[in-house]
């Protein structure tokens, strides 16, 4: 069994090759350290947003509302990431952020045994593309191929954010370069993100879709003035009312014609089982009928004279009136004279009463059938218009769904036009979906090598392979030297150990 104090006594017991191979391991790691140049790390932070700037000159946004919100928020993709990573690492940004800069040669010792330890590792290669003729990489190729792997790219998790980060010997050189590969990296964003193409089209079609606007937009206006239909669900919708109202006071005048027919029918009866003359003597008196016919007259005058200030003359309340005044000036008329003779035993007043009641119930009945056949003509007249008028709406909707959609398609197009000269303007001023969250940051201190580090693991080698050596050295020697030895040979417990000393 391998305890402790078998590996410490070994370690005593072949202290020489122990101490050899130990101090060989550790200068090998001292000297590459201290040989070793300095490394430095520059990094930048890209953020990587669902859109830009909203387009709120852009008539589709105006209004804030559930339907159509102002801003839309889309979730940034894996895709989307992974997307920008591989551009803004691509070796044609890399070539595009070192044109125009020389490149600085290190002529340290370091360097140069780096240069000839990678040298003689690529003289396989280089034979190689000797033999198949493969065409020779140029300076600035092999430069940025060499930049490309000392650049990394990587996503912060749970976030949209880009984690960039630049490797090399040099402290200053290592940020100018990352800083100049950002700027590369939006400027080429901003190109690829608008085609400057995409306005003039738009505009040209915009144009067209605005001639045909105004095309239809004419056509619509000139069925509106031939037909009069300048709002279709109010103008039925007022012409169905008035309609209703007329039919109302249609079947009013019916209903009133029928009660005074029916009054004067019933008067009628009474005037037969009324005699005519009683016995008295005879006397002038005044016409019953004249003197309650022409207070009546006179009252319908005067009511005709007051409507005429608020109603046209052709109107059914002047009509109605007419015809009542007709009616009544045609009874007046039968009346030969004002005043009669009659004897007061001939003539019954009871039955004088009656038959002037019976001839007003006549003129109501003729007053409210002339109303009514007016109504009936106005009744006619508006069926006739309300007809019309959904005729001339079955040739108006498609009009007016022409010129709802050629003003849809104008709008859209106008949009379009509209945020293809946003686009450009923002691709102008960098307003990009990506951004720069930390600047190319210059290194304080070299990334490696961390010589404390690179002791504490340089010791543990040393330790490591010294043991090694020296159990190496233990086990091709024939001689037994430890009570683990003497068990493993002889499988005997062993008493004493007696020293050379002894």
């Amino acid at each position: 069994m391998r305890n402790y104090t078998f590996w410490t006594e070994l370690a005593i017991r072949r202290s020489v090759i122990f101490l050899q191979i130990a101090a060989l391991v550790l200068a090998f790691v001292v000297l590459g350290t201290l040989v070793w140049p300095p490394v430095y790390q520059s990094t930048a932070e890209i953020l990587v947003q669902d859109n830009r700037a909203q387009f709120l000159a852009s008539p589709d946004i105006q209004d804030n509302n559930p339907n159509r919100p102002a801003v839309v928020i889309n979730p940034i993709s894996e895709e989307d990431l992974n997307s920008e990573r591989e551009l803004m690492t691509s070796e044609f940004l890399i070539k595009q952020a070192i044109a125009g800069v020389p490149e600085q040669p290190d002529n340290s010792v370091a360097a140069l045994m780096l240069k000839g330890v990678s040298g003689a590792l690529s003289l396989p290669s280089l034979g190689y593309d000797v033999l198949h003729s493969v065409p020779a990489v140029s300076a600035k190729d092999d430069w940025a191929i060499r930049i490309a792997k000392h650049l990394d790219s990587t996503v912060i998790k749970r976030s949209n954010v880009i984690e960039l980060s630049f490797t090399s010997h040099d402290q200053r050189w290592t940020k100018d370069f990352l800083s100049r590969l950002i700027n590369q990296y939006i400027a080429f964003h901003a190109q690829i993100s608008h085609d400057p193409q995409s306005e003039k089209f738009f505009n040209e079609q915009a144009e067209v879709l605005e001639a045909r606007l105004h095309a239809s937009e004419d056509k619509l206006r000139q069925f509106r003035l031939q037909s009069g239909i300048t709002d279709l669900d109010g103008q039925t919708k007022a012409l169905i009312d008035r309609i209703s109202q007329l039919n109302l006071e249609r079947d009013r005048d019916a209903a009133a014609t029928a009660s005074a027919r029916q009054q004067a029918a019933f008067l009628e009866e009474i005037l037969q089982k009324t005699p005519e003359r009683i016995s008295k003597e005879t006397r002038s008196v005044q016409n019953e009928a004249l003197s309650q016919l022409k207070p009546q007259v006179m009252q319908m005058k005067s009511e005709r004279a007051e409507l005429l200030a608020r109603y046209q003359p052709n109107s059914a309340r002047i009509r109605e009136i007419d015809s009542k005044l007709a009616a009544a000036q045609k009874i007046l008329d039968q009346e030969d004279r004002l005043e009669v003779q009659e004897a007061s035993t001939d003539l019954n007043p009871i039955w004088v009463s009656i038959r002037t009641d019976i001839a007003q119930a006549k003129g109501q009945a003729a007053s409210s059938d002339a109303a009514r056949a007016s109504l009936e003509g106005e009744i006619s007249h508006g069926r006739e218009q309300l007809d019309q008028l959904v005729n001339g709406g079955v040739e108006l909707q498609p009009l007016q769904r022409q010129v709802d959609n050629d003003q849809q398609a104008y709008m859209a197009y106008m949009r379009k036009a509209e945020e293809a000269r946003a686009a450009h303007g923002m691709n102008t001023s960098k307003i990009l979906n990506v951004s720069v969250a930390q600047e190319a940051t210059l290194p304080v201190a070299p990334k490696f090598p961390i010589v404390w580090l690179n002791l504490m693991v340089g010791f543990l080698l040393a330790l490591g392979a010294g043991l090694a050596a020296a159990y190496w050295e233990e086990a091709h020697d024939p001689k037994i030297y430890s009570n683990v030895a003497i068990a493993e040979a002889s499988g005997l417990t062993t008493v004493a150990i007696i020293r050379d000393e002894a």
